[in-house]
């Protein structure tokens, strides 16, 4: 489980980087993320009905991105708000490997992930 302090859950936080975060992409998986000038990192993950109806399915994939999220987290640039939108393509069903792969692909590309240990 992520630390409480690394948690965005305020709806209005969100709904600012919403509004003015950098949006980055990969495959399946969006960021928005900005600077929130606190020395910590703030991480949400949504997950909407676009991806699926149901929210067993919607619930187990954002547990997954949580747990990736808290193994990738001494790695994560500090002092930003991250919200992570997972999205499903046409006929592509979503693996843990490829998901985590994707993840971290799409941190790189925004900047925010520092190779310090080997992930």
């Amino acid at each position: 489980m992520l630390p409480f302090k690394n948690r965005l859950t305020k709806r209005r936080d969100i709904e600012k980087l919403q509004k003015f975060g950098e949006f980055f992409s990969e495959a399946n998986i969006a960021v928005k993320s900005a600077k929130n000038g606190l020395s910590e990192t703030r991480i949400g993950v949504a997950a909407g009905l676009k991806f699926s109806k149901k929210a067993v399915e919607r619930n187990l994939v954002k547990r997954q991105l949580r747990e990736m999220i808290q193994k990738m987290l001494p790695n994560i640039k500090k002092g930003f708000d991250v919200l992570v939108m997972i999205r499903k393509k046409e006929d592509e069903r979503v693996r843990v490997e490829k998901l985590e792969k994707n993840l971290k692909q799409v941190l790189q590309k925004s900047g925010l992930f520092e190779a310090k240990n080997n992930l």
